[in-house]
């Protein structure tokens, strides 16, 4: 496994759509951070931070979806795909290897989001350091369930259409229907709204749903069966045998 997980790193290190992708997810961070500068006030640590956090929940899950995207259309893409497949390995392997290489980017990118952004709000706004633990919280919460939840179905989309320009537009156009559910009081019974709603809960219960108990109950247990289906669901669309194969 470590042997794959290299090359797949191999196959990466050139790629210049892992930068383009961290710069996407550093943009509603670096805008956000701009704000004092363009506009002379008094900001709390939760002023800046919460607009913030609402233009990274846009930003970060179709991040997600595009490097495991990217991760996967190098072999279509460079006609490698078969040759890929007869490494000797089985293909469990294959896609779980490339699925941890973009689990590990994806923390990696969200390491260096977390750094940019608590160094930011540490300079700009003189906060306490219990807020800045609950800040903490927020994102980091907020990041890994984003990433435990779109990776495998970014490896879905892009082995069922193999093309990234189809995969890209159904990830645009579930951010845009997530934006829009974000506020649904049944919201708890979709992951990715959810994983937003949990996020805030560290800041006030009020940006929670009504019921925190069972709402975060049930919310969990649906989040984490979801996960589960995505990501079998993932490995054996892919184990398949396909018509590229024949």
């Amino acid at each position: 496994m470590l042997t794959l997980m290299n090359s797949e790193f191999i196959k990466m290190k050139h790629s210049l759509s892992t930068v383009l992708l961290l710069l996407l997810a550093l943009i509603p961070i670096v805008i956000n951070m701009s704000r004092p500068l363009m506009v002379k006030q008094n900001y709390s640590l939760f002023d800046l931070y919460f607009p913030m956090y609402n233009q990274y929940s846009l930003f970060f899950p179709l991040v997600v979806i595009l490097l495991t995207t990217s991760i996967f259309y190098l072999e279509y893409s460079n006609g490698t795909y078969v040759d890929w497949i007869t490494y000797g390995y089985a293909k469990w392997k294959l896609i779980v290897a490339k699925l941890s290489v973009a689990a590990l980017l994806l923390l990696g990118m969200c390491l260096v989001n977390y750094i940019v952004m608590t160094v930011g709000l540490f300079v700009i706004i003189h906060g306490t350091y219990f807020e800045f633990f609950r800040v903490s919280v927020s994102f980091v919460l907020y990041s890994l369930l984003v990433i435990l939840i779109n990776l495998p179905l970014g490896a879905i989309l892009i082995n069922v259409f193999r093309n990234a320009i189809v995969t890209a537009v159904i990830g645009i156009v579930c951010m845009v229907i997530n934006a829009i559910l974000m506020a649904a009081p049944f919201g708890y019974y979709i992951p990715t709204v959810f994983a937003y709603r949990l996020g805030l809960l560290p800041l006030s219960k009020s940006y929670f749903f009504a019921n925190p108990n069972l709402t975060l109950t049930v919310g969990m247990s649906v989040t984490v069966i979801v996960m589960a289906i995505l990501g079998s669901a993932a490995v054996w669309q892919f184990s398949r045998r396909r018509k590229i194969e024949n």
